[in-house]
């Protein structure tokens, strides 16, 4: 986290204003009920479809005039109809609603669709109602239920009818951390099976809050058999049902490899072990195929034709592992594709779902070892996992079977920085020599960073980033970075100067040797009651030495700190050597989820940082 004072109070105040704008957006509507209504159906054709029936009764909290908007995502496997709104007189009116399509940067295509409709509030009390409904075509693709919403809600409630010829598996999400009440009761020949909850609390607008499957009570269903036509139709029972649908799409692909066989050949002549040939192949993919994002229909689980993602030199995530797997099989290696959830998501395959993945990479099996790639990780290394697949379930394709294996966890060391710096005094500056080196998923950053730039600009970005943008700090680098060898660590050296770092007062004088000051006033708020999610682990090591101007003596040095947690540790130190003082730091984020039972601590570690950075080193005349 390489956040100077300055910028960080900025960011500070920019968040604090979207969230208290968020806030206050929040608090102008209460929902007063929100019932939610699950039925399933058999259509003419005897296949199981499902209908969702939402309910929502809202009332104004402002006399402000205020736009309430209810938005509603829909595919080709889904459709949203009878909507309606419902006025403080009874009166049911039919709204049509707008239908846009989903854009989002970074997807290329998609068939997620918008709709969303919206009332406007006018005065203090109004009260008004919402009624719509979703139908699934296909049971696979319900979404998630959840108890809770964009505003604050009293009453929450989500019924589910389960006839007596389905059956059906209901999962029970973060019933621990809230706690909804459960009924269940006979209604002819169908169970009610009903969840309640009241006083729930709005999304959270914190920065970096977890995303709320891992934070709030939902329900996830999932269809295991029905009857139809007195045959009994098995659906998703186990993860061998989830197997084996992706495994018949993968069927379909109707992949060509012969076009690969030039490329791979040329990559991996010459290439003295399976290493150096698998590292090649992996790269290339990596360097010469786009990623883009497609979701449209069964693509959005089925892969590209590998010669289709070779020709067009883009493709999504199971485009590129197909075209990786194919071209390492040509190679002659085991090359296997490879389903899994990211960071995103806080569910494994005990759970058969669609819901439990949302990407596809490549494994490749060498000398009884399992090797994961993933080619939409730009400028990664071979064994470099990034951070939001690292610790996750895989579901490893292995002909009419599955492999079911754990990517390595996440370790804090594998993203180590590191920071060498030797200043001398010169007048009311530091001036010296700086060297900085950086591994795993800062690498794999800081490398695709700069392959989105000419590398004309490479310069300058590297210097801003160097020096976090401070006008107080001037660089000059004496090298660049070969985007091209992954394997290597990027190490940078450069001349440098720091302003603003000493005050000389004649017989004395103020030397703080911190430039980086990273966590510098990085509290959580006291309000803040849902956990803080890092962007990974960190693990950043500096050592400044000062180096003592004749004639002058050591007079005060901050008394060192060391803070030892189990998710985070934190040492500062300055260490008197003959005719010069070496500053040390060590700081360690070991887990990326600060829950909030350990925000008091934290707060109280970073206020002990934060005063230490506001200690300097004091030199006097002999």
């Amino acid at each position: 986290m390489k956040v100077k004072t300055s910028i960080l109070l900025l960011l500070v105040a920019i968040l604090s204003t979207f969230q208290l704008q968020a806030q206050a957006d929040k608090e102008r509507v209460r929902i007063d009920r929100k019932i939610q209504t699950i039925e399933f159906f058999l259509n003419k054709e005897g296949k199981l479809q499902t209908k969702l029936s939402i309910q929502l009764d809202i009332t104004s909290q402002t006399s402000l005039s205020y736009r309430f908007k209810e938005t509603v995502f829909f595919d080709g496997n889904s459709s949203v109809q009878n909507i309606s709104k419902l006025t403080a007189r009874k009166k049911k009116i039919k709204i049509k609603p707008i239908i846009s399509d989903y854009e989002s940067d970074g997807i290329f295509h998609s068939d997620l669709k918008l709709c969303y409709f919206d009332h406007l509030l006018d005065q203090s009390g109004e009260q008004v109602g919402f009624g719509y409904e979703k139908v699934f075509s296909d049971p696979k693709f319900l979404d998630p239920l959840y108890f809770n919403d964009v505003h604050s809600i009293a009453y929450s409630k989500v019924i589910i009818r389960k006839p007596s010829w389905l059956n059906l598996d209901i999962k029970e999400l973060n019933f621990d951390k809230e706690t909804p009440e459960k009924q269940v009761v006979t209604q002819g020949d169908s169970e009610i099976i009903a969840y309640t909850l009241s006083d729930v609390n709005s999304l959270p607008t914190y920065a970096r809050a977890p995303r709320r499957n891992k934070l709030n009570a939902h329900l996830i269903l999932i269809p295991t058999s029905y009857k139809s036509n007195e045959k009994n139709i098995p659906l998703m029972n186990a993860v061998g049902d989830l197997y084996d649908w992706y495994a018949s799409l993968v069927d379909r692909i109707d992949n060509e490899p012969e076009d690969l066989k030039s490329i791979v050949t040329k990559l991996t002549a010459n290439k003295e072990n399976d290493l150096e040939k698998i590292k090649a192949i992996y790269y290339w993919v990596q360097d010469n195929i786009r990623y883009i994002a497609f979701e449209n229909g069964i693509m959005g689980f089925q892969p590209e034709s590998c010669q289709k993602v070779f020709n067009n030199k883009y493709g999504d995530c199971k485009g590129m592992a197909n075209l990786t797997k194919e071209m390492l099989k040509i190679a002659g290696y085991d090359a296997r594709l490879t389903w899994l959830g990211t960071n995103d998501l806080p569910y494994d395959y005990t759970m058969p779902s669609l819901l439990v993945d949302n990407h596809m990479i490549c494994t490749v099996l060498l000398n009884g070892k399992k090797i994961y790639l993933d080619a939409t990780e730009k400028y990664a290394d071979l064994y470099n996992y990034a951070y939001r697949i690292r610790g996750k379930e895989v579901l490893i394709e292995d002909g009419d079977n599955y492999i079911i294996e754990k990517i390595p966890a996440s370790d804090y060391s594998q993203n180590k920085e590191q920071y060498l710096h030797e200043f001398d005094l010169q007048e009311d500056q530091l001036v010296g020599k700086g060297k900085y080196s950086l591994e795993g998923n800062r690498k794999t950053w800081l490398l695709y960073r700069l392959s989105t730039i000419p590398e004309a600009d490479w310069d300058k970005s590297l210097n801003n980033f160097l020096k976090n943008d401070d006008k107080n700090i001037k660089l000059s680098i004496k090298n660049k970075p070969n985007l091209k060898n992954r394997d290597k660590t990027p190490v940078f050296e450069y001349d440098i100067s720091v302003a603003n770092q000493v005050i000389d007062l004649g017989e004395e004088v103020y030397v703080n040797p911190e430039i980086e000051y990273e966590f510098y006033k990085f509290e959580m708020e006291e309000e803040r009651d849902v956990p803080y999610e890092f962007l990974g682990t960190y693990f950043i090591e500096q050592e400044t030495i000062l180096n003592i101007p004749e004639n002058w003596e050591v007079k005060y040095l901050p008394e060192a700190l060391e803070i030892e947690h189990d998710k985070y540790s934190f040492v500062l130190k300055y260490q008197r050597d003959a005719d010069k003082i070496t500053y040390n730091k060590v700081f360690k984020i070991k887990d990326a989820m600060l829950a909030t039972q350990d925000f008091s601590d934290w707060n109280k570690a970073i206020e002990k940082v934060t005063n230490f950075y506001s200690d300097q080193i004091i030199l006097a005349k002999e």
